[in-house]
């Protein structure tokens, strides 16, 4: 914004009271147009956090419906394993691999880059603080279960390939291969605590967003 000099000399009070009037109206024009222009761009930028929201919560909400039932079933063959290992390992040794096998997990991708995106850009500062907060809690939930997720992976890997190393067990392997699978299953249990209240809070995110 720049101010000029009258273009003719001030001769009266009243040619004074006129320019001061007109600088006073031009800033307030001025001031005016800046903030029409800064809650445009305030608007766009909730609107575009809200827009990457909900498509991320969409493939978030998916994934967790089949990670939920996944983990649930996983859960109930991994305990049932470890109750017939023993009997197993003396008399159908093959069977602990093809079964352990079978249990996979398809590691879905759970995102949040939208909230990490509205952090930088300060969009949340324009969002009703419930809002914020159905938002964080979401992309906090999608945090945990991601490195659960990564144990159990982990955890998954050991197994599997501790029992394809030992496919006719010891008595000395057979306990350490029941506790390898008990780490697997509580791995596994662990996901299973967490990954409703994820997809709670993943619901009331995509909710939230697509108002």
């Amino acid at each position: 914004m720049e101010l000029h000099a009258p273009e003719s000399p001030i001769h009266s009070l009243k040619d004074f009271a006129i320019h001061i009037a007109v600088v006073t109206c031009g800033i307030l024009i001025a001031l005016g147009l800046e903030g029409v222009r800064e809650a445009v761009h305030n608007r766009t930028l909730v609107r575009e956090t809200r827009e990457n929201v909900r498509f991320e919560m969409t493939i978030n909400r998916d994934h967790s419906v089949d990670e939920v039932r996944r983990v649930s079933l996983y859960s109930a063959q991994l305990k049932s394993l470890i109750a017939d290992l023993p009997t197993l390992a003396q008399q159908h040794p093959e069977q602990i691999n093809t079964r352990l096998q079978a249990i996979e997990n398809p590691q879905y991708f759970f995102i949040a880059n939208s909230w990490q995106s509205a952090l930088s850009t300060g969009s949340l500062e324009h969002m009703s603080t419930e809002e914020v907060n159905v938002y964080g809690g979401a992309a906090e939930s999608i945090k945990v279960y991601t490195e659960l997720q990564k144990n159990a992976v982990a955890e998954e890997a050991r197994s599997k390939a501790f029992f394809t190393a030992h496919p006719h067990l010891t008595p000395d392997q057979l306990a350490d291969g029941t506790e390898r699978l008990l780490l697997f299953y509580n791995a596994e249990r662990e996901l299973a605590n967490v990954g409703p209240q994820m997809q709670g809070q993943v619901e009331q995110a995509l909710e939230a967003a697509s108002q």
